[in-house]
């Protein structure tokens, strides 16, 4: 690793003054998406795996459902579904019937730790390529910005814009990052990445392996700018190649049973994953076919998991109001979503189960005890940041 310099920029203008902590200290939480273990294995990442040595690295748990939004909601708030209140990429209204993105803070329920930091006199950040993670999780950041929507003063130093769907964008939100921690405001900042390059490439692909060589070429030069700095990072959710699609209104349906089949993982991002993934919530247009419904799902072949609502929140620490009547896990390969038919051959790469739930846990710059760490929120939960 080795130093490389960026001017400042206009952004300071949009901070506001502040005192300052006597005990100060700096931050950096990184959420690379999609960063499932076999990424860890194979790739050729010497500055990160040295990071793990010297400090800490475990492989442990995301948040399930294994998708973005409540993973980072999670890590941003320390705090898990029950709590945050967020338990979906996407929200059906029972009431309305209609559906809606959950990308708004006013759907977070808990202080987050931007909240927490400006109560010692910090200074935050969020940066993040995903501009819907920005407009969700950017409550008390003194700086909140994205890749997909990049600010003008940004643009001149961390370069033009780039698609969403390129590995370039995520070089332009470690530029920005970089850029933003050398001005020497920021005590603390979120860094949440996109995961386009893993729902395209497996772990072992050369697409892969140089976008991962690349952004921890770039991590290194980060943590050489700030020989003090405390790094955490960890995953929001692993990915598997899904081989088959089912629609499970129309399974139900087949048994004459109406429901509503919300696929967790839909968001804007389709060309990632075409609104197909490992977790699915179902509505149930009458109550009393709960019992039938069950049955019907956990008889479907690709099906693993079935859970009625109660149930669910208590075994993955959700919020019960926000999951429908049943909640429905498949198989390794299946993926749930909207189709034209009960079900089809799928070719891509998504996420939502337990099988994508097992992400890597990295702590560098302040001594850890990693035994004590289970789930990528305890990275920030255990922060212990009113003590600093």
């Amino acid at each position: 690793m080795k130093r490389r310099y960026f001017l400042f920029g206009s952004l300071a203008a949009a901070l506001p003054s502040r005192g300052r902590a006597a005990a100060r200290r700096k931050v950096l939480i990184v959420l690379v998406d999609g960063f499932g273990p076999e990424y860890v294995e194979r790739s050729e990442m010497p500055n990160l795996k040295r990071m793990g040595r010297e400090g800490g690295f475990k492989i442990g748990k995301s948040v399930i459902p294994s998708v973005t939004n409540v993973n980072n909601a999670s890590l941003v708030t320390g705090s898990f579904p029950k709590n945050h209140g967020i338990t979906t990429n996407y929200q059906y209204d029972r009431a309305t019937g209609k559906s809606y993105e959950v990308e708004s803070a006013e759907y977070v329920m808990r202080p987050t730790i931007f909240e927490r930091a400006r109560r010692l006199g910090w200074r935050t950040a969020l940066v993040t390529t995903k501009d819907k993670v920005r407009t969700l999780c950017l409550r008390g950041a003194d700086v909140a910005v994205s890749a997909e929507k990049p600010e003008p003063s940004l643009i001149d130093v961390a370069g033009k814009q780039e698609s969403m769907y390129t590995a370039e964008v995520n070089y332009w939100t470690l530029r920005a990052a970089r850029h933003l921690l050398k001005r020497g405001d920021i005590d603390l900042m979120y860094l949440s990445t996109t995961d386009y390059m893993m729902h395209t490439y497996a772990a072992d692909e050369e697409p892969s392996l140089r976008h991962l060589a690349t952004l921890d070429k770039m991590l290194g030069e980060i943590v050489d700018d700030h020989p003090k700095l405390e790094l955490y990072l960890t995953a929001d959710h692993g990915m598997n190649a899904k081989t088959e699609a089912i629609d499970l209104a129309r399974v139900l349906k087949a048994k004459s049973i109406d429901a509503e089949a919300v696929p967790i993982i839909k968001d804007a991002h389709v060309v990632h994953h075409q609104n197909l993934g490992g977790a699915c919530y179902v509505y149930l247009a009458r109550g009393s076919d709960l019992p039938k419904a069950m049955d019907t799902l956990k008889a479907a072949d690709g099906i693993e998991e079935v859970y009625d609502a109660k149930s669910a929140a208590k075994l993955f620490q959700l919020n019960s109001k926000n999951i429908g009547d049943i909640m429905v896990l498949s198989a390794k390969a299946v993926a749930m979503g909207s189709l034209d038919v009960v079900r089809e051959p799928a070719k891509v790469r998504s996420h939502g189960s337990r099988y994508e739930a097992s992400v890597p846990l990295f702590a560098f710059g302040r001594k850890v005890e990693m035994a004590s760490y289970e789930y990528n929120l305890d990275l920030t939960r255990k922060l212990h940041l009113e003590a600093s």
